[in-house]
């Protein structure tokens, strides 16, 4: 399958996955080839990029660390206790913690899981998605730290709940597409606080589980906010929910921008280590991100193209692929499947950007 931004979605292609609204209602079934009716309610979703199969990619599955219904459960109940909590100006988190007690259930059992593809939301639903995909990192990391499953009950609902103090701003500053005013980014910095005051006043909430909401946003090296905290200050909880969030940030795709692939997040966040994030935190994580995730397509520095079939944990700059073009970028009548750490003078050069992606799987159809 593979991730294409909805502006190039045309009639006839064909869901790879569920596709799903920011209120959880499902537009298109897995598997449906699309209409221009169903491709154009999907551009007006707000979604910023689906699921499609494409040819380069047959017989090549995306592995989750926890399945889809597990995470649109996660979703769809925090969005519940929002909702209501704006209403009541209470907070229940009983439809929540069952949920998590499952999450963390599916993380253990996936612990070796490399992290090739996160969740699809729509710009508007941003918040939520975002805070179930920084929950389940944060559990993979905490995992291999070897957390016991009460501590990861407890990283789980701090981590859904971090961005709580977010969920409280206005609509109109959480989609501005320009840059935020000296006001507004005032304003933004304070929901760490917000959340936190909110969540300590709930008894079933651990006090350490809320400060995961006051202390997400500081930084190692103290420059970061709200109380410019020292690394010995901070919680572990909170290191480990700064890494995850802030590589979620880094590969979802907002209203002013697209998100990044994840080979240039994976480098964005090295050079992070010792100033926003902590050090150790880091490097665990990124054993577990695929660099070239299955399904990427890359081309190699003999000039051909192949597609990523196979990441081997610490072995993340060395998938297995399966070549699709000679030296010359010509189609080759049978693919042929190599594994580069066997053949340590092949180099990736570059990741093809999607609509390189769609014309070479175009291309791959007419020759068939």
């Amino acid at each position: 399958m593979q991730r294409i931004s909805v502006g190039f979605l045309e009639q006839g292609m064909v869901a790879a996955k569920n596709v799903r609204s920011a209120d959880g209602r499902l537009l298109v079934t897995a598997d449906t080839v699309l209409t221009d009716v169903m491709v154009a309610s999907i551009q007006k979703s707000a979604l910023g990029s689906i699921y499609v199969w494409n040819p380069l990619f047959q017989n090549i599955d995306v592995p989750d660390v926890v399945a889809e219904d597990s995470r649109m459960k996660c979703e769809m109940a925090l969005q519940r206790a929002v909702a209501a909590y704006k209403k009541t100006k209470a907070l229940d988190i009983s439809g929540i913690k069952p949920l998590l007690r499952d999450l963390v259930g599916e993380v253990i059992r996936n612990r070796s899981s490399m992290i090739h593809q996160l969740d699809m939301r729509t710009y508007h639903d941003y918040l939520y998605a975002h805070s179930v995909n920084t929950c389940i990192l944060s559990l993979l990391i905490a995992v291999n730290m070897g957390y016991p499953e009460g501590k990861l009950q407890d990283l789980a609902l701090g981590t859904l709940l971090h961005d709580f103090g977010m969920m409280m701003l206005p609509d109109s500053l959480l989609l501005k597409m320009g840059n935020l005013s000296p006001e507004e980014s005032a304003l933004v910095q304070q929901h760490p606080e917000q959340g936190f005051n909110i969540l300590r006043t709930v008894p079933e909430i651990p006090i350490t589980a809320a400060h995961i909401a006051f202390q997400h946003h500081e930084r190692v090296d103290g420059k970061g906010y709200p109380r410019s905290l020292a690394a010995d200050k901070i919680l572990e909880y909170a290191k480990v929910v700064a890494v995850a969030d802030t590589f979620d940030a880094l590969v979802s795709d907002r209203p002013y921008r697209k998100g990044m692939i994840p080979h240039e997040a994976y480098e964005v966040m090295m050079l992070l280590g010792d100033t926003y994030v902590d050090r150790e935190v880091l490097q665990l994580f990124l054993t577990h991100v695929a660099i070239y995730p299955i399904g990427s397509v890359v081309q190699l520095d003999n000039g051909q193209y192949g597609v990523v079939t196979q990441v081997l944990p610490k072995l993340q700059t060395r998938p297995c692929l399966r070549l699709l073009t000679d030296r010359q970028g010509k189609l080759l009548e049978t693919q042929e499947e190599i594994d580069l750490a066997e053949h340590l003078t092949l180099m990736i050069t570059r990741v093809l950007k999607e609509k390189e992606v769609f014309e070479l799987g175009q291309a791959v159809t007419q020759a068939n």
